[in-house]
């Protein structure tokens, strides 16, 4: 388990609290959040979670996404499964932003409000999981996005169970595992795997991208939301 550093290096990606008062100003159309198949089939990932802590045993469901379900939902969609449950969701955009840094920063939305902060792809904060990711530096992992290399320091800051929060500098790893050809629903997406491998005393994790060729855009990942909540399985269904 990670042990305290406190809040003296907090990161510089600290865009939580500003990322979620987006979801007024920018991207939420509140329209695209009702009569939406996709976004009303998705179970609740919170939900989920909270009744796994209770010992009650989920029983996994899958919605099998079609090309008319998509075409049936309004705006952007992402489809997440955290490894934990197995149990699938679909998030919508509830904010989007560019600052001094690489990448842009979206919120996503979960169906019972749960929020998922991406930058480029790249989980750089939670909201109401448990034991949310505050915020994470993502430079490191995007600048190998590129098939050049990356890694590097990843400070990552985690909710501890006392209330506080902690500070942890990962040390990362940028692994380039070549062209690989994925399935989004009915179309074939040429990309980029990249692996990243991050560790800090006796925590690690590994990250899993998989970036368009052309574009670079991410379109599927598999990665690390902190020690309590785990794994998530993301993909973008629909830009």
């Amino acid at each position: 388990m990670v042990e305290g550093l406190g809040m003296t290096r907090l990161s510089i990606s600290l865009i939580l609290i500003s990322g979620l008062a987006l979801a007024g100003c920018s991207g939420g159309d509140k329209r695209s959040q009702t009569g939406s198949p996709l976004l009303q089939a998705g179970t609740a990932v919170l939900g989920a979670v909270k009744s796994r802590r209770a010992g009650k045993g989920a029983v996994p469901t899958r919605v099998i996404v079609t090309r008319k379900l998509l075409d049936e939902t309004p705006g952007e969609v992402m489809q997440v499964i955290p490894d934990k449950t197995g149990l699938q969701d679909f998030m919508f955009i509830a904010g989007r932003r560019s600052d001094s840094y690489p990448g842009t920063v979206e919120v996503w939305r979960s169906s019972d409000g749960a929020h998922l902060i991406l930058r480029n792809g790249v989980l750089i904060a939670t909201k109401g999981l448990g034991g949310d990711m505050r915020s994470a530096d993502a430079r490191a992992a995007i600048a190998g996005f590129d098939g050049r290399g990356g890694g590097g320091e990843r400070l990552i800051t985690l909710d501890r169970q006392d209330g506080s929060a902690q500070a942890v500098p990962f040390a990362c790893d940028m692994t380039q595992l070549g062209r690989e050809t994925i399935q989004i629903v009915d179309q074939r997406v040429s990309t980029y795997r990249v692996r990243e491998d991050c560790s800090y005393r006796d925590t690690s994790f590994t990250n899993e991208y998989w970036v368009e060729t052309s574009g670079g855009r991410m379109r599927k990942s598999r990665q690390w939301a902190g020690p309590i909540f785990g794994y998530v399985a993301f993909e973008r269904l629909k830009n």
